[in-house]
């Protein structure tokens, strides 16, 4: 069973920009956000990972301030801002539809919040020719139209515009989900350039574990409206907590069982008509467990702890990559294969026979609660 201790330098709330302090939101008889806990660093860049209607777009919303808190309170630099509205708690907010004003130009969108803030004219052209540079488009875009922009530059405009006044926050809602694939992957590597060079205080909410994993310095995954694990990314992957967080993120097969047997080292669990050796450690005290196998801890053709006749049953070639679904007689369901050693050739097709296997310290397990 993996377990994890938070750092206690993570957790401080002295060191904290922003903490999230036992949040609830309720509608009704609907709890959207149940009693959830973050502190943020200073600095940090943390996503906020969950399934569609999890609580998450809710929880950025409270922290925006166009959702009030049924119960606790959100702090911003140690003072406490659930009566505040949104233009008084110093965030810079990117949407998903960016939102930018389609009757103006690229530099009368990114100055709109310096000139509200009646910024001198001097101040607003260094600015934005400043955060034009950051975001990677020339300065002569300036006066464009937006709507004559691709979807890429529109949402450079966007994240300068939200981030030309040095806000102590800035909140990223979904904002590359409305992208092709290859220009997800660029804004991706921009953003994290982007917070590398500006150490903004970045909270980004997605359902893509791909946008999580490539930015964020800690991801907070919910579930139902509850925090189910919070922690660094590489612990978060290689430890994660519960079934449903294993499940969630990277690609996994749950496969469902009793304990039969104990030895010192290793104990046995038998599934669906068939067994599998595990670590006695990761059982001890339950009967009743889940197991987690990720894709790609297992192996093909190979000799392992645990060894399987089976049949491909899916093949799907990624380019890098071959990902298989393979059944194997004694167990349900078919398990997912993630092989990187065939380079361009597809090693087998659907039908085939093959053997797959895995050594026992590569299985995750849980308690079946």
């Amino acid at each position: 069973m993996a377990t994890h201790q938070f750092d206690e330098t993570v957790t401080d709330s002295s060191d904290s920009v922003v903490r999230i302090d036992g949040v609830t939101k309720e509608y009704g008889s609907l709890c959207a956000v149940d009693d959830v806990t973050i502190p943020i660093n200073d600095g940090e860049f943390i996503t906020i990972l969950g399934p569609s209607g999890a609580g998450k777009t809710t929880l950025l919303h409270m922290i925006a301030g166009f959702e009030k808190p049924t119960t606790g309170e959100i702090y911003i630099n140690e003072q406490p801002v659930s009566d505040e509205p949104p233009y008084e708690r110093d965030i810079g907010l990117v949407f998903q539809s960016h939102a930018l004003f389609p009757h103006m130009t690229v530099k009368e969108n990114i100055a709109f919040p310096l000139k509200m803030r009646r910024e001198s004219v001097e101040n607003i052209d260094r600015k934005v020719e400043d955060v034009l540079e950051l975001v990677r488009l020339p300065v002569d875009y300036a006066d464009k139209p937006v709507d004559a922009l691709s979807g890429g530059q529109q949402q450079r405009v966007a994240f300068a515009r939200a981030i030309v006044y040095e806000p102590t926050l800035l909140l990223l809602d979904e904002p590359l989900s409305s992208l092709d694939k290859k220009l997800r992957e660029e804004m991706r590597a921009e953003l994290a350039r982007i917070h590398e060079e500006t150490e903004l205080t970045i909270v980004h909410v997605t359902h893509n574990q791909t946008e999580a994993l490539s930015m964020a310095d800690r991801i907070a995954v919910i579930r139902d409206g509850g925090l189910e694990q919070l922690d660094p990314v590489q612990d978060l992957y290689a430890s994660p907590e519960t079934a449903f967080v294993a499940d969630f993120i990277g690609n996994t097969t749950l496969l469902y069982g009793t304990v039969t047997d104990r030895t010192d080292d290793t104990a046995t669990v038998a599934v669906g008509d068939g067994t599998m050796r595990v670590s006695a450690a990761a059982v001890e005290g339950h009967s009743d467990v889940v197991v987690a196998i990720r894709a790609e801890q297992v192996e093909l053709d190979a000799e392992c702890d645990n060894t399987y006749d089976a049949t491909v049953d899916q093949v799907s070639f990624e380019g890098d990559r071959t990902q298989y679904h393979v059944s194997i007689p004694e167990f349900e369901p078919t398990l997912r294969i993630v092989d990187r050693s065939s380079d361009t050739q597809v090693i087998h097709q659907r039908g085939d026979p093959v053997t797959v296997g895995w050594d026992i310290g590569d299985a995750l397990l849980y308690p079946d609660e």
